[in-house]
């Protein structure tokens, strides 16, 4: 095993350990009333030493779980009727998501989620459709020769065609905590706005990027809300009730909550420069 996979192993211990030590504590939204569950995916494909990836098999067996389970795998158009017109929710509904855009989500989840039934959501940086660059925190796989492609705008239409709706990430893949107000603006608008002409419908989803609550503002749900969004998901674990801020939707569910807070994010970048390893 590679140092650097050895340290990411370790990593992903710790915040596992830290998650469920969270959890047992309460830290996790303790909401009785939880009304969803989003569960967040960036890449499903079978490349060897390939990060933030979910294996083929294992995919489709968490989508059977699902229904093993007795979940009920909703829309976006769901969720939007649910805070914005009050309209209940099936129980235990759960809204399946991906980030970043990768072509491996149209290729490899795509056809898995049309074998089980499922709707989803994909959240694309607009800035590497069609570029052929690695996403930032890509760029040492792609050091390593690990090409993970991204999608190209002619695929969206193919995308939706297959049930999974396309929102905002952004355009850079840049937290907007790190940006200035201005800057921060124009990811959220012109990301939505070139959407909107690429899709031909409104745009009304967001998705933090890195999505702690350390990645964003106060000042940026009101850009949100300027611009035109109803919903934004973050990365921070738990539950969603019907009286949770639609603008701050947990959206991991992975048990790792305390990470994704301030002090846990800080706490991480502490860690990693420890082990002298990257949070890009």
């Amino acid at each position: 095993m590679r140092a650097d996979e050895l340290k990411q192993k370790l990593k992903n211990g710790v915040y596992r350990s830290i998650g469920e030590a969270a959890t047992g504590a309460g830290v996790v939204d303790g909401i009785a009333e939880r009304s969803l569950c989003v569960l967040m995916y960036h890449k499903v494909n079978d490349t060897a030493g390939n990060t933030v990836t979910v294996p083929t098999s294992q995919f489709d067996e968490q989508m059977a779980q699902l229904r093993d389970l007795d979940y009920t795998v909703v829309s976006l158009d769901d969720v939007l009727a649910h805070y914005l017109d009050a309209r209940p929710l099936p129980h235990r509904a759960v809204l399946i998501t991906f980030d970043d855009g990768y072509l491996d989500n149209l290729e490899i989840a795509v056809p898995i989620l049309q074998r089980h039934g499922y709707p989803a959501v994909l959240f694309a940086p607009i800035g590497y459709l069609d570029t052929g660059r690695p996403l930032p925190h890509d760029e040492h796989l792609a050091s390593r020769g690990i090409v993970n492609r991204t999608l190209d705008w002619s695929q969206l239409a193919e995308l939706e065609q297959a049930g999974v709706r396309v929102e905002s990430h952004g355009i850079g893949h840049r937290p907007l905590a790190d940006l200035e107000v201005d800057e921060a603006a124009r990811e959220i608008t012109l990301s939505k706005l070139r959407l909107e002409e690429a899709l031909g419908r409104p745009v009304r989803a967001f998705a933090y990027v890195k999505g702690s609550e350390a990645h964003y503002r106060p000042v940026h749900l009101s850009l949100l809300r300027q611009a035109g969004y109803d919903v934004a998901f973050t990365s921070i674990s738990g539950g969603n009730g019907s009286r949770t801020d639609p603008l701050q939707l947990s959206g991991a569910c992975d048990l790792i909550a305390l990470k994704d807070t301030v002090a846990g994010t800080h706490a991480r970048r502490w860690f990693n420069a420890a082990l002298g390893t990257s949070t890009k």
